[in-house]
C-alpha cells in the first residue's frame, strides 16, 4: 500500500545570505508573515504580469 503525500511538494534552493537579508527585510516591511509567503505571493504577481497565471 502506497502512501500518498497530501499538498503541494517542497521546492528548496539555496539562498546568498545578503539576497536572504533582503528578501526578509521586504517581508517584514510588506507584512507577508513568512518568507514563504512572501515569495509565492512576489511570484504569483510577476507570472500574471506575463499572463501566466489566471489568478
Amino acid at each position: 500500500m502506497t502512501e500518498k503525500r497530501r499538498g503541494n511538494p517542497p521546492f528548496q534552493f539555496r539562498l546568498d545570505p545578503d539576497l536572504r537579508l533582503a528578501m526578509e527585510k521586504a517581508q517584514k516591511e510588506d507584512g507577508d508573515e513568512s518568507l514563504a509567503g512572501w515569495m509565492k505571493r512576489i511570484l504569483r504577481k510577476e507570472l500574471a504580469s506575463r499572463g501566466l497565471l489566471d489568478k
